[in-house]
């Protein structure tokens, strides 16, 4: 299958009308929810709640398959909406995959934003359209008062209405784990999301691109089982580089029975890494400000970046190389 032409969505722009929904999991704060609409508001923005967005069914799903499907579709189908963000995560976006009519997004495109479970959604709307979508803050997540909240909203602003070229700018210092320099198209987002897609019809193309990953609430163990699934898949062989968002709420090894828990040094996360791509020599960039409730870049899927890193343990650079928004 030839690769699909890059789609590029128009810039937001002061006074834009915006979308949110909730694709997958029912939204747990309406406090927290009203707060980032506010925010939204402070930021130049008119955001609109899909109708379906507060739905609750099951117990956890933010309504039933069809509501998620109907409100994901007419916002992309409403004139008035210029971008759509989502509520939060969960584990259900997978469900709408088989039934998006993917023909609407490409007629309509515009800003998707997401992370978490909206991983599935910015993957495979990137994979089969070719629209650039966006690895970003959720809607009931979003905070003004903390530094690292003004940072997050402060590239979210940036990045989704300027959508220029450059270096990133972090919150933290980004080391290199290994050295090199890397080009290719940023694809990623959460590590057991990106896993849940392959072997599917939705599974990205890995050839050529730079990928990057985060991950919540797991174990140093679950990690490493994550990253040696992408080493025997061959995805290794096909990309040109690792950039390592934020771990976070990393789990202890919890076994009681484990006499050789007490005997033996735990390894880390970079000791995992490094381990599981031993023999590849792309680069790798580690600590990158993005994941699960941290200061959080906005990352556009499907744009063309470069990674570089010079020697182990100094700190890397991850820049974006084209202008990402349509004017």
């Amino acid at each position: 299958m030839e690769p699909k032409a890059v789609i590029k969505p128009p810039k937001l722009r002061p006074g834009d009308v915006v979308g949110v929904i909730s694709p997958s999991t029912a939204v747990t704060s309406k406090k927290a929810l009203s707060n980032g609409m506010r925010i939204l508001e402070s930021l130049g923005f008119k955001p609109k709640l899909g109708p379906k967005a507060l739905e609750v069914h099951g117990g956890y799903l933010a309504g039933t398959r069809e509501d998620r499907l109907e409100d994901f579709h007419t916002m992309f189908l409403d004139d008035e909406v210029k971008a759509i963000f989502c509520t939060s995560g969960g584990y259900a976006s997978i469900q709408l995959l088989p039934d998006i009519d993917w023909d609407v997004i490409k007629k309509n495109p515009k800003i998707f934003v997401g992370y978490s479970d909206i991983t599935t959604l910015l993957t495979a709307i990137n994979e089969r359209t070719g629209l650039i979508t966006f690895h970003g803050p959720m809607i009931q997540g979003l905070d003004k008062d903390t530094k690292g909240g003004k940072f997050t909203l402060k590239n979210f602003k940036s990045t989704l209405m300027k959508g220029d070229a450059g270096n990133l700018s972090g919150f933290t210092e980004w080391k290199v784990l290994k050295p090199g320099r890397a080009e290719g198209k940023l694809i990623g987002g959460n590590l057991n999301i990106m896993l849940s897609l392959m072997g599917t019809p939705y599974e990205p193309k890995w050839d050529g691109k730079i990928l990057f990953i985060e991950e919540v609430d797991e174990t140093i163990e679950g990690i490493d089982n994550y990253l040696w699934r992408l080493r025997v898949a061959k995805v290794f062989k096909k990309i040109e580089g690792i950039v390592v968002g934020k771990i976070t709420n990393l789990y202890p090894i919890d076994d009681d029975d484990a006499s050789w828990s007490d005997r033996e040094k735990s390894l880390t996360i970079e000791d995992v890494i490094l381990k599981a791509t031993e023999g590849f020599d792309f680069p790798i960039l580690y600590g990158v400000d993005f994941g699960h409730d941290v200061p959080s870049l906005t990352l556009p899927i499907g744009a063309d970046a470069r990674l570089d890193c010079p020697k182990v343990g100094r700190v890397g650079k991850l820049s974006i190389s084209e202008k990402f928004l349509e004017d």
